[in-house]
């Protein structure tokens, strides 16, 4: 039996029905046998035969030549030897060729996306420039085929000029917005001919309406261009928006608001209000969520935030409905951008949205994600506190590797270009500042950005804001990167020449504590910054209480005595009033933040009241609530722990000492203490128990909060022993033996393991 296709078989013939005529039998036999017939392919015509015909090609006349290209292009005939012949024999008749030919020929090459840049130099160079005949209407389609081509911005810059012996009077006004359109796609900013495009378009907005797509293609391509004139927009808002905005479409409107936020220096209130006009009128007739697509909502909620219109509750549950209804329809570019831009505005169901995403969407939207996205992607995530599986963090590392590289090849090859360069920095900070929600290995993550981060270096682009973000990054995975850390510090940051404000001090500042490592640039602006005014009594006592223990970590380096006392001082007025608006967990940690950072800023410093002050103030508070309650170091590894205490406990039986847990001192808390008669300052030894936890990966080296917190204990007169986790042994006897050895050691070396404070 001969085998029938999908739809053959439904066309077969039911069985007979009683009462069936013979010429409805006949009938459906005949649409049985037409449908299971192979197709026959239509006939083409000899005309298309003969343009397509590669012997006929070098024969050809200009203007038959011209016409067989557009009808090539115009049927989706790409071989790659018959444009190629095209372009051999264009390139023959070049002096020969009218505008209009060229034209069609560019015409052809758009449609099947054929760019052959040396050709189109020369056909662009070509006689017919003096043509008399040449109209305006014709260089205008020239001008779209460029653009369609990505021919590059000069070649249109260079092609403008011609339009200044050519008025644009003959032009419709579509065809004045889809000439700003060509210029937008290439990025071709040639500030006089766009003035003259507007001034225009203006003219035609003030006389009679323009379409709602040429008011659409005109603002988006202004915006884009960066070509923001005050006046012009005003007069297109004004003449062309707001008398029609029932005129236009979702889609449209998207456009219009959009171009409106990225200008919004200019255009003040109007974005704002234009947009509010649309909204009001689609949320009372239920537009938004019947006519918007996936384009649409991203367009929206981007505008919505560059305009600040956050709080929307309205719209903001149709935003996030709408993109459930859509999650699996949109671009990966669409997708990074609604996923970023909802974060930011409040709704029941941004949650769920995010949630659907991270869990549907994102194993196969990360396969195509660019650096960017992948920035976007993170940082909404992360904002909103969505759990990433495995399989997706996989991905995205493997991904992050990929385009990261991609990134360092692009920055290289636009080293000129602060644009590229910032738009590049900018998404590596949001990466590190997402890398808290992917349990990867750090080790890894941070490898695939470093070649990227160096070149930022080299290319002087790193700003201080990405700066923090890696500092924190390397700081959550515990990884110091000396040599990176100097690079970012002598790269001259792109924001050295003007202050940084206190609030962007503090996250450098904390970026770099954790890692103990000061970079004396970054030192430098941190301490200029706080050195101003405004660098500390705006600030509140949390902020002020973390920057001054992240400068502990630091030992206070590169940070002027002036500057501490500042902060010191700053602190004490907020510790001086009411603190009922602060909770107690909260307040506790200031405690001791404060605690840690001023003793070991009188360790350092001599005669500073205010840091005196607030060591008693914070000993105060720990009268009230038993202590520090908050963990200023990593806690240890539970199991070691326990391993450990019961070898003291067995060591205290001997001893007749009594062993205590998380034993307060200067605001920190010690793992283990055992005292004996005279007290732990006398009498009594600390135990530190350090996993690895407390140590940079890959090294021996204890974390900056631990070395601290060994700095203080020692100097309030405890004997220090350190237990480290590759020192200790595995059976119990052997674990007892040990610890009887370093105490026994400890006690015997009193003097050479204790730093005393001087008075």
């Amino acid at each position: 039996m001969a085998k029938h296709s999908w739809h053959s078989w439904h066309a077969m013939p039911g069985p007979l029905q009683h009462g069936d005529s013979m010429l409805q039998i006949l009938t459906r036999c005949r649409r049985y046998a037409a449908a299971a017939a192979p197709k026959r392919p239509q006939p083409r015509s000899p005309l298309l035969d003969f343009q397509l015909d590669l012997r006929e090609v070098k024969h050809m006349a200009p203007h038959v030549l011209a016409s067989a290209m557009a009808a090539a292009g115009a049927g989706n005939h790409n071989s790659q030897s018959l444009w190629r012949a095209y372009s051999d024999r264009a390139l023959e008749l070049r002096k020969q060729l009218t505008l209009r030919d060229v034209r069609r020929m560019l015409q052809g090459y758009a449609a099947v996306g054929i760019k052959d840049s040396a050709v189109f130099r020369d056909l662009l160079k070509a006689s017919w420039q003096g043509d008399e005949n040449a109209s305006a209407k014709d260089l205008c389609s020239v001008a779209i085929s460029l653009a369609k081509l990505r021919c590059g911005a000069e070649s249109l810059d260079d092609f403008a000029q011609h339009f200044a012996e050519q008025s644009l009077d003959e032009l419709e006004s579509i065809d004045v917005s889809s000439l700003a359109n060509a210029f937008s796609r290439v990025s071709c900013r040639n500030k006089a001919f766009l003035q003259r495009l507007g001034d225009r378009l203006c003219a035609d907005a003030s006389s009679t309406l323009l379409p709602p797509v040429a008011t659409t293609m005109a603002l988006n391509a202004f915006a884009v261009l960066k070509h923001c004139d005050k006046e012009q927009f005003t007069v297109l808002v004004n003449n062309a928006v707001r008398p029609c905005v029932s005129d236009f479409t979702i889609t449209q409107a998207a456009l219009v608001v959009d171009a409106l936020a990225r200008c919004s220096e200019v255009t003040e209130d109007m974005a704002s209000d234009i947009f509010q006009n649309f909204v009001q009128r689609w949320l009372s007739r239920g537009l938004l969520e019947e006519l918007a697509e996936p384009e649409d909502l991203a367009h929206l909620s981007n505008s919505a935030v560059k305009l600040n219109i956050l709080e929307e509750k309205e719209l903001n549950y149709i935003f996030a409905a709408c993109g459930l209804r859509y999650v699996g329809m949109f671009s990966t570019p669409q997708l990074a951008m609604f996923c970023s831009n909802l974060a930011r505005l409040p709704s029941t169901g941004r949650g769920a949205f995010l949630g659907v995403v991270a869990l549907r969407v994102l194993p196969q939207a990360v396969r195509s994600c660019s650096f960017v996205d992948l920035g976007l992607i993170l940082q909404a995530m992360s904002s909103c506190d969505i759990n990433l599986t495995q399989e997706v963090v996989t991905l995205i590392q493997k991904r992050l590797a990929e385009v990261a590289k991609e990134q360092v090849a692009q920055l290289a090859q636009h080293k000129q270009s602060s644009e590229v360069a910032n738009s590049i920095a900018a998404a590596l900070e949001r990466i590190a500042e997402a890398s808290k929600i992917l349990s990867a290995d750090g080790k890894q993550l941070l490898a695939s950005i470093r070649p990227l981060t160096l070149e930022l270096c080299a290319c002087k682009a790193l700003r201080f804001r990405t700066a923090a973000a890696l500092l924190a990054m390397h700081g959550h995975f515990r990884i110091k990167d000396v040599e990176l850390f100097d690079a970012m510090g002598g790269s001259e940051l792109s924001d050295t020449i003007s202050p940084i404000s206190p609030v962007l001090a503090g996250r450098l500042l904390r970026g770099m504590a954790p890692l103990g490592h000061p970079v004396k640039a970054m030192m430098w602006a941190i301490d200029q910054s706080f050195a101003s005014p405004r660098g500390t009594w705006q600030r509140s006592l949390p902020a002020l209480t973390a920057d001054l223990f992240a400068a502990a970590l630091l030992d206070f380096a590169e940070l002027s005595e002036e500057t501490m006392n500042s902060l010191f001082h700053a602190a004490k007025v907020h510790c001086a009033t009411d603190l009922t608006s602060l909770s107690a967990s909260l307040r506790l940690k200031c405690a001791g933040e404060i605690s840690a950072s001023s003793h070991a800023w009188l360790r350092k410093a001599k005669d500073t009241g205010d840091a005196t002050w607030l060591a008693d103030w914070s000993e105060e508070v720990f009268s009230t609530s038993n202590g520090p309650q908050h963990d200023l170091v990593p806690s240890t590894d539970g199991g070691f722990l326990r391993s450990v205490f019961a070898s003291l406990r067995n060591y205290a039986k001997v001893n007749h000492g009594e062993v205590l847990v998380a034993w307060p001192g200067q605001g920190f808390r010690s793992d283990l203490a055992c005292r004996f008669h005279s007290g732990v300052g006398g009498g009594g030894v600390v135990v530190e128990v350090n996993s690895q936890q407390r140590f940079y990966v890959g090294s021996r080296e204890l974390l900056a909060s631990c070395r601290l917190r060994r700095a203080a204990l020692a100097a309030s007169g405890a004997k220090v022993c350190q237990v480290n986790y590759w020192e200790w042994p595995a059976e119990q006897e052997d674990q007892d033996r040990w610890l009887k050895d370093r105490l026994d050691f400890a006690e015997k070396n009193e003097k050479s393991t204790t730093v005393r404070r001087g008075t």
